[in-house]
């Protein structure tokens, strides 16, 4: 009898075991594809969802999976123009993912207590324009939206780090901030939303990659380091400022502002990949006064009056610099290129001849090589002052021989 009471907890103990494993088991789903709404309830059973699972197809209206707390599966919903909702309001964790692409008719998603995701891609969903997120989410790794009828980041914008974030082609979004944000480990892109859109990242510190496209005004005054690439492009606004911005890791590329008159990078002081500015069709002035180091080529192009640069030390690639405005002065990089500091194997610096000094030098275009401009102004200059010269002997000649012609005819009288 002893050894029956001692058995029977143990024996309990395991039949508990098994049943929460076959219970367990029964929410663990192995490459499941479900197109019928039977499949929505059997998910529906669980508190925790496992494994790949995808729904598609056009058998299913509406999706209620309001008993979910845990998505630990990478669950899609693909090519289902069928969908309308889909009801998540218990979900508080996303640590797999949750992917929906190409929903056409999806017009809402109930997140309300959702405040940890690891993946979220929101991606083709014409329709899609409700977004529930009361409680919003702390916590992110790798956030799309593209492609949508949102008109606000309501509820996704209370994170203070993240791995990506890629908001693009949401044309009714006007105002994009992030006011928590101050790191981004992989990528930030905000591109073709609202033409617009105004972006706030007045806490953003560090940044993988930035890419910045088709907005009206960006702020990012407390930004100190990219660690990868810069792209700026598309924009509407006509100044483009990080005043605290010391590092760029890789390239920075800055091109295509038809209103862009200013860009000020006032602290940078390295840029280890290639430096490249065109079609910047009204760009006056460029201040990257305490640069000191271009570890990549050198491309820039435009209108523009200054190219402020005093700091500058080494250019590691080639130097290509073209301005079509005659106030440009190349001097101080023919300078930098005498002294071998520009290490590419092509340099070039040029813009037109200033009015003022085309009469004496008689050039259109100065290549920035300053032995050449002197030679040119002086030679100019000898060869002007001698036809003056010649003109005035001239003009001598006729009238020595009129009195010569007069003092003959008198003598015969």
């Amino acid at each position: 009898m002893q050894i029956k009471s001692f058995l029977l907890p143990i024996v309990a103990a395991l039949l508990t075991s098994v049943s929460a494993a076959d219970s367990s088991n029964k929410c663990s789903f192995s490459k499941t594809s479900i197109t019928e709404a039977t499949g929505i309830s059997q998910l529906n059973a669980c508190s925790t969802l496992d494994g790949e699972i995808s729904i598609s197809g056009s058998g299913i209206g509406s999706i209620d999976l309001s008993s979910v707390k845990v998505l630990k599966a990478k669950l899609s919903i693909l090519n289902s123009p069928s969908i309308v909702s889909l009801n998540f309001n218990q979900l508080q964790n996303i640590t797999g993912a949750l992917v929906i692409n190409n929903a056409t008719q999806l017009n809402s998603i109930d997140l309300t207590q959702l405040t940890n995701v690891e993946t979220l891609q929101l991606v083709s969903l014409p329709s899609f324009a409700i977004l529930n997120l009361n409680q919003g989410v702390q916590k992110a790794g790798t956030i799309v939206l593209s492609d949508t009828a949102l008109t606000n980041l309501n509820g996704l914008a209370s994170f203070n780090t993240i791995d990506s974030i890629n908001i693009n082609n949401n044309k009714n979004i006007s105002k994009i901030e992030f006011s928590d944000l101050q790191t981004v480990t992989d990528s930030l892109i905000l591109s073709f939303n609202n033409d617009d859109a105004e972006v706030k990242l007045d806490s953003l510190k560090w940044a993988g990659n930035l890419t910045i496209q088709d907005v009206s005004s960006i702020q990012a005054s407390n930004l100190t380091s990219v660690n990868g690439s810069l792209l700026i492009s598309y924009n509407t606004f006509d100044e483009l400022e990080f005043p605290n911005l010391k590092s760029v890791g890789n390239s920075m590329q800055i091109f295509a502002h038809d209103e862009l008159t200013k860009i000020s990078f006032p602290k940078l002081s390295e840029l280890d990949g290639e430096l490249e500015m065109f079609n910047n069709t009204q760009l006056e002035e460029i201040d990257f006064g305490n640069l000191t180091t271009i570890k990549g080529a050198v491309t820039i192009s435009g209108p523009f009056d200054n190219l402020t640069m005093e700091n500058l030390k080494l250019v590691s690639g080639d130097f290509q610099v073209n301005s079509t405005s005659d106030k440009f002065d190349c001097s101080a990089f023919d300078k930098l290129h005498e002294k071998g500091k520009i290490e590419g194997h092509n340099y070039v610096c040029t813009h037109p001849a200033n009015p003022s000094s085309s009469s004496k030098s008689g050039s259109s275009t100065q290549t920035g090589k300053s032995d050449s401009k002197s030679s040119d102004g002086s030679s100019s200059s000898n060869s002007s002052s001698s036809s003056k010269k010649g003109a005035s002997n001239v003009l001598v000649v006729p009238g020595m021989v009129l009195t010569t012609a007069l003092g003959v005819l008198l003598a015969l009288i």
